[in-house]
């Protein structure tokens, strides 16, 4: 170049070709910060031969030798409106951050909004989704301002067109000024290829909408960390950086100097306000609200992962969220995502449309993962104790529907150690079950006496009625009853201390369960008449022994009342079934003769079987039955038998080990009696000499003549009391 200048944005050259005749003098104009080309100038025929600035570098002169030319730029906000139209961002930060013709305190304000439309022209029309939402991030803008990048699917209300798109069909006047000034505006030829893309003003492109939404997604689930952490802090608002148009903007805002529709001086000639086109919107610092925030980036981070990555869904909902129930249960619906639309609902504490959904789905045959019971089970372990009714409301159909599995659906939810079973009204549920069956009754309530070590007498009642249903159900006409059952309920009768036997006997059938009877009457003690039962009831005097074996504690005659019963007759208000086994034959005399068929042989067989009985019960058990009642009982009859002999024996044995007892015990007594005595004899013929200087051993004083003593054996010292 022949010559050379600046100012505090541009680079001015001048050259030109000496040889021809008509050659024309090229003026180039360079950004002085980025070093691209900005526009070329031809000058008339005459060959400028230098060229300056002046005025502080404001003006610039170029001169030839008949000529002067001055180089007036373009107004500021034209050439920043042309770099803008052009998407070259970085050149516009350029000219915002070195031109001298805006205030300082304005240069800030432009930089940041230049920054935040060349964040937008990154994701939209550069597929720089990281770079752009990294840029966006550093401004402090909310995420909304990055969600209105994204597809209306995903932005919803929140999608929107470029800030560019505002100022489409505005007045060409706003932007130029006259013909000549439009003459004079920069061409830009943009050097920086990142620079040189023009988007469309209808949609943005269709490219890469994968790989934005996974930029999308970390961007939403860093943030969404960011507003965790905040309300673990306790933090109710967050301060963002809030974009407001103008024509949002209360009348006071529109005053502001980086607001300004031109370029205007003000009445002291100082530096002009300058507002732009592509600029016409504020930014705003807001304290908004976390709770708000966060509905709106995990609303928006579900749509996001139903677009790319629906195996997130689970993860996101089965935690804690913000997600507007709305319109995620409207896009779930959509997406048939139902096993997430339950997990939604449980977040949200909507239990009831939960299970719902799942019984909808579960009776269907289009159900997929939730059809059949099992999911509507696995749901039920997780509601809260609070939720009991819920529980019970929606469990039945469970019951009801799958007829192979029932206990283990009880087992599932009622005993299982989850602290919410614990907590369940046990009575309600017991009395819930048995609307389904008694036998879901008896698991139940075994497991909470065993497990819980529950002592309700209510719940202990229940459990015999249980039993009592449950033994009638699969008990047919003229059929046996279950002994497994029996044997069960039995077992309870005799271990479980807190049923109330005057309810149990109520509940028993007056022809039947005659053990469990006899067992019910021995709580009442009525021992008498449940021997009475065993023996001429149930006709099985092995159970009769040991009734009077598992009740001599609580009654030390009980086994004398079994004598007593063994050699009398049966009383009138007990069915005799013993008389009934010897007539068939079920209860063989020891004879082994004919088969009984009078009365008369009736008795005389029984009578036969008893004394047989007594006397092998009297040789087991003489240590219980005192010989006193025995012989009283006994009839005269009676033959001597081996087994009287062995209780005879006993008897005397057990008298003769009694009286040896009694006379060691009388002799020790003596012997202590007698010990006794000469000690106290040799005590009182002993004597203490008290002289003046004797002191008490224990506290060292002397011991005077009016002075209280005591003598301690066997040493025979004098103490002071």
């Amino acid at each position: 170049p022949t010559g050379i200048t600046h100012t505090s944005s541009y680079v001015i050259a001048i050259s030109g070709d000496h040889g021809g005749s008509d050659t024309r003098t090229n003026v180039e104009v360079r950004n002085i910060g980025t070093q691209a080309l900005v526009q070329h100038l031809f000058l008339p025929d005459e060959v400028p031969m230098q060229v300056f600035n002046g005025s502080g570098g404001k003006q610039v002169w170029a001169f030839g030798r008949h000529t002067v030319w001055r180089l007036i730029p373009v107004p500021i906000q034209q050439q920043v409106e042309d770099v803008l139209a052009a998407g070259q961002y970085d050149e516009a930060l350029s000219l915002v951050s070195r031109s001298d013709s805006i205030l300082e305190s304005e240069k800030e304000d432009l930089t940041i909004k230049i920054r935040w439309l060349r964040a937008r022209w990154l994701f939209r029309e550069q597929a720089k989704y990281e770079e752009a939402l990294s840029e966006l991030t550093d401004l402090g803008a909310t995420p909304t301002e990055a969600i209105s990048l994204c597809p209306e699917r995903i932005a919803g209300e929140l999608a929107d067109e470029d800030l560019e798109d505002k100022v489409e069909g505005s007045d060409s006047d706003e932007l130029t000024g006259d013909d000549q000034s439009q003459q004079q505006q920069p061409h830009m030829e943009p050097t920086d290829p990142a620079n040189s893309g023009r988007r469309s003003k209808k949609k943005p492109k269709q490219v890469m909408w994968k790989e934005a939404l996974y930029a999308m997604m970390r961007y939403l689930t860093e943030h969404r960390r960011l507003l965790q952490r905040a309300a673990a802090e306790g933090k109710r608002e967050l301060e963002y950086v809030v974009r407001v148009l103008d024509d949002d903007l209360d009348g006071d805002c529109g005053t502001r100097s980086s607001l300004q529709g031109h370029m205007s001086r003000s009445d002291d000639d100082s530096l002009p306000h300058v507002r732009l086109k592509r600029l016409r919107f504020s930014l705003e610092r807001m304290e908004i609200p976390v709770a708000a925030m966060a509905q709106v980036v995990d609303t928006t981070l579900l749509k996001v992962y139903l677009e790319c990555s629906p195996g997130l869904l689970g993860p996101l909902l089965r935690v804690k969220n913000h997600c507007d129930v709305e319109q995620s249960e409207g896009l779930l619906i959509e997406h048939r995502r139902f096993s997430e639309l339950v997990d939604l609902y449980h977040g949200k504490g909507l239990y009831r449309k939960a299970l719902q959904l799942l019984q909808s789905q579960g009776m269907s045959p289009d159900g997929g993962a939730l059809q059949g019971t099992s999911p509507t089970v696995r749901y039920l372990l997780r509601l809260p104790a609070d939720q009991f009714e819920l529980i019970l409301e929606y469990i039945r159909w469970p019951l009801q529907e799958d007829d192979s599995s029932p206990s283990s659906i009880v087992a599932s939810v009622f005993t299982d150690d989850r602290p919410a079973a614990e907590a369940f009204p046990r009575p309600r549920v017991a009395s819930f079950l048995r609307l389904i069956s008694p036998a879901l009754v008896i698991q139940y309530l075994a497991y909470a006496f065993e497990t819980w070590g529950d002592e309700t007498g209510v719940l202990h009642d229940d459990m015999i009625a249980a039993y009592l249903d449950s033994i009638g159900s699969t008990q047919g006409p003229g059929d046996a009853p279950d002994e497994q059952l029996r044997q069960r309920l039995q077992r309870f009768l005799r271990t479980s201390k807190h049923y109330s036997p005057e309810k149990a006997l109520a509940r028993l059938p007056d022809d039947g369960l005659l053990q469990e009877r006899a067992l019910v009457l021995s709580r009442l003690g009525r021992h008498e008449h449940a021997l009475g039962l065993l023996v001429f009831g149930v006709a099985s005097l092995v159970l009769a022994e040991q009734y009077c074996v598992d009740n001599v504690d609580a009654c030390s005659g009980v086994f004398v009342l079994l004598l007593k019963i063994l050699v009398g007759s049966p009383p009138s208000d007990i069915v005799d079934n013993e008389a009934a086994l010897l007539r068939s034959g079920s209860l063989a005399s020891a004879g082994g003769g004919p088969l009984p068929s009078t009365v008369e042989q009736v008795e005389g067989a029984r009578q036969e079987i008893h004394r047989r009985f007594a006397g092998h019960f009297l040789s087991m058990h003489h240590q219980h039955i005192p010989a006193a009642d025995a012989l009283r009982l006994l009839p005269p009859d009676l033959p001597f038998t081996p087994d009287l002999l062995a209780y005879l024996r006993g008897q005397l044995c057990a008298l003769d080990q009694a009286t040896r007892a009694s006379d060691v015990v009388r002799n020790l007594r003596v012997g202590e009696d007698t010990q006794s005595k000469r000690q106290l004899h040799r005590l009182q013929s002993g004597f203490v000499v008290i002289s003046e200087s004797r002191t008490c051993p224990h506290c060292l004083k002397r011991i005077g003549s009016g002075t209280a003593f005591a003598v301690i054996p066997p040493q025979d010292k004098a103490a002071r009391p």
